[in-house]
Formats: structure tokens, sequence, C-alpha cells
């Protein structure tokens, strides 16, 4: 943060570093002039700096899911199905709606990923290709995001913290289980 500035002086203003828009930041009257009490932020894209050896490097927000609300996790169902979930739409709200609870539906295959105090992923006791596949997508989209998930499998007391290779070969130790059939939850 610049800090702020004095009376008569014009409001800072900065030069976006991913669009080139205007950014400002929020300031407040302390008596004698202003002092910044915010990052600077994009008005056009929403992009804010972050300070990273040493230098300014800008950072464009997560994108909102179709629905436009931020992704908060995803459940992939067996059947390699993917829904996202949002704070409004959680996995709670998910799970009543399909009649069911998330440990049945982990227990049937499903996996269930989160990141609202930290990325994590509940592994279940078997998964099918189609999840796998499903999984991978979406961990190779995350990682980069969030970072390294806490993962629990089935049946074990804690978790771990896992590289995405290291999932894999978790994953991979996982036993194959056909595709339920049947008729599935639809968004």
């Amino acid at each position: 943060m610049s800090g702020g500035y004095v009376y008569g002086d014009k409001e800072p203003v900065e030069e976006c570093g991913c669009c080139g828009g205007e950014a400002r930041a929020e300031y407040c009257d302390v008596g004698i002039g202003y002092a910044q009490v915010s990052e600077f932020r994009c008005i056009e894209c929403g992009a804010t700096p972050e300070w990273k050896d040493g230098k300014s490097v800008w950072t464009e927000p997560e994108r909102p899911s179709e629905r436009g609300e931020r992704v908060t996790g995803y459940l992939i169902t067996a059947s390699g199905n993917v829904h996202e979930t949002t704070f409004e739409q959680d996995h709670q709200w998910l799970f009543d709606r399909m009649g069911t609870t998330q440990s049945r539906e982990i227990a049937n295959g499903a996996v269930r990923i989160t990141n609202l105090e930290g990325f994590a992923i509940d592994l279940p006791p078997f998964m099918t290709q189609r999840a796998r596949r499903a999984l991978a997508r979406i961990v190779k989209d995350a990682e980069w995001k969030w970072g390294s998930p806490y993962v629990m499998r089935w049946g074990a007391g804690r978790g771990e913290f896992m590289t995405r290779a290291e999932l894999a070969v978790a994953v991979s130790k996982l036993p194959e289980a056909p595709a339920p059939a049947g008729p599935e939850f639809a968004p």
C-alpha cells in the first residue's frame, strides 16, 4: 500500500497490470489527510497487486461459476458427473436435493472436494474410471489456484497434504468399481 495523500492532492490511481484499466484503493480521512485502508483494485477486471519476490504482480480474481457465484467445491459422482458447489448451494444443499447423505455418496464412490477453510478432498473406498478422470481434470485446474489438497481416505482416522502426483498414486491404488446403473441427480 502506498500510504495515502494529503488534503488538496488528487487521489492516487494506478494502472492495472492485467487489463490496463484504472485501479483505485479506499482511503480514510485521518485529520491531516487520507490514509490508504485497502489494496488497489482494478475497476474493469477486479485484479489486485500482490508482492512477490520484491515486486508488484497483478492477479485477476477467480472467475465465478456458470451460475455467477464463486465455486467453493465439487461433488464427483461415481458415474463421473461433476456438480459445482458454492457458498449458497453447498454440499449439504446438494445432498438434500439428491435425497442422500455425504457418507452414503462417498461410500458409493463419490468424491467430495471443498475449498472453504482450505483445499480438501474426501476419497471414497473405490472409484470408477469416469470418476478418476473427472478428479484428475478438477485437481489439475484447482491445484494452481488452491495449492496442494488435504486428502482424507475412506476409513482413515486422519488425512495428509498431497501433491498432485501423490494424489494420483493414492487414487491409482483404490479398487476399480463399475459405473452405477440407474437415474442420477441432474442439476
